[in-house]
């Protein structure tokens, strides 16, 4: 009965009413797309780092992020691959070797100083996103005379090198064409290796198309000396925001079989800066809720105690008559409620179709910003929105919460009036 009392008593001023609906239901559709673009930046910016090379964990030797020398090393990198990629949660693995070094051509005068990463590259494609950037050749593959079951050894020998598009240009190379890389070997001398052009790739990031340049693990091993050793071992994991429980794995089946020296992190201990920034995101989110909350309590109030202004003989009446004020003081709540889930109901409609146009077609700000670096990783500028539970659940928990808080205090006041001062218009 109070219900229905309340609802009927809501449309008494149709107009009212339905402004302050439609202020909500706005404000809380807003709040969910707000919500969903930054829960959404998060997971999209994680996925990128990861494919772009980082990964959502990273096994070093313990002392090489410090230090960068190419003698620290995992060792037996094919048993560590292979506990690795046994483990529950794990959706691919990447191992590669860093080098710094220069590279150079005979179209060209420059010698451009680069960073060499040697790949697997089957593994690779699988974890990167980069061979999605390729513009042209194929990602770290050998030159097509390599493959040729007649070919002369010394065609056979060849090895295939990925640059990136402004190297390539810096370089004056295309497919076909032979470079020469100079790097340090693991015995402490020179290596100089030449390789064909079979790619190029371009993500529109400075560390990646003038500073990077690929080539196969397996033929960088045998060049260098590294035998079965590598730099780093990058793993994705099938859920992102569950690291945590696949580290710990990993570490007990890695000290199983001897190599508990190898350091395993997840990607926010490799990059806490990354997670710092997160941690603003999350503070952003609540200067969002506070925001609304803030909106919130000017309208509601100004509704109800406008609702109290108008009844205010109304309810000396009602009290004359022996009704009680914890009555009067359960029908406002009431009446607060259902503005409140009238509210709810429309700004989820609107809200959920907000939060599916950038699910599905994501915002693109290519028009404004091209795709750019972090850390040497690049990342896209289409950015899309987050359809999890905690996009809906939460702005609607705090909208309906701040209803109902901002709502005791008009509840409170025509609870504790007077009859004869209300029937009076006294003390409002």
């Amino acid at each position: 009965m109070l219900l229905i009392m309340a609802w009927r008593n809501l449309w008494r001023n149709r107009r009212r009413t339905l402004l302050t609906v439609a202020a909500i239901s706005l404000g809380l559709a807003v709040l969910i797309t707000m919500v969903s673009f930054t829960e959404g930046f998060i997971d999209m910016f994680v996925d990128q780092l990861a494919r772009s090379s980082m990964g959502h964990i990273q096994l070093h030797h313990p002392e090489y992020r410090e230090r960068q020398s190419t003698q620290l090393v995992i060792p037996s990198a094919s048993k560590v691959l292979e506990a690795i990629e046994s483990t529950p949660g794990v959706k691919a693995a990447s191992p590669r070797l860093m080098f710094s070094g220069s590279i150079r051509s005979s179209l060209s005068s420059t010698v451009r100083v680069v960073r060499v990463l040697a790949v697997d590259p089957e593994r690779e494609r699988h974890f990167s996103a980069l061979p999605e950037k390729l513009v042209a050749g194929g990602f770290v593959v050998p030159p097509p005379e390599a493959l040729e079951p007649d070919a002369p050894e010394r065609f056979r020998q060849r090895k295939g090198i990925l640059l990136g598009a402004k190297l390539a240009r810096q370089l004056k190379v295309g497919i076909g064409s032979r470079v020469r890389l100079d790097c340090a070997g693991f015995q402490g001398a020179t290596v100089a290796l030449a390789f064909v052009v079979t790619g190029i790739i371009q993500t529109d990031t400075d560390a990646f198309d003038s500073q990077m340049v690929m080539v196969a693990l397996k033929d960088f091993q045998e060049a260098t000396g590294a035998d079965d050793t590598v730099h780093e071992i990058s793993v994705m994991v099938h859920d992102s925001r569950a690291i945590a429980p696949v580290v710990d794995d990993i570490r007990q089946r890695i000290a199983a079989q001897g190599l508990d020296s190898t350091e395993v992190l997840a990607w926010y201990d490799v990059s806490p800066e990354i997670a710092q920034m997160f941690a603003m995101v999350d503070s952003w989110n609540g200067l969002l809720y506070l925001l609304m909350l803030t909106i919130l309590s000017a309208g509601i109030l100004t509704t109800l105690f406008m609702v109290v202004f108008e009844r205010q003989r109304e309810f000396g009446v009602q009290l004359a008559l022996g009704a009680r004020g914890r009555s009067l003081f359960a029908g406002i709540m009431c009446e607060a409620l259902l503005i409140g889930l009238l509210a709810m109901a429309i700004g989820l409609v609107v809200g959920g179709l907000c939060v599916a146009y950038l699910t599905v077609w994501g915002l693109d700000l290519s028009f404004i910003v091209d795709g750019f670096e972090f850390n040497g990783m690049f990342i896209e500028n289409v950015y899309r929105g987050s359809a999890s539970l905690k996009v809906f659940v939460e702005p609607t928990v705090v909208v309906l919460a701040g209803i109902l808080l901002f709502a005791l205090w008009p509840a409170v006041r025509v609870a504790r009036m007077k009859a004869l001062a209300a029937i009076r218009c006294e003390n409002v």
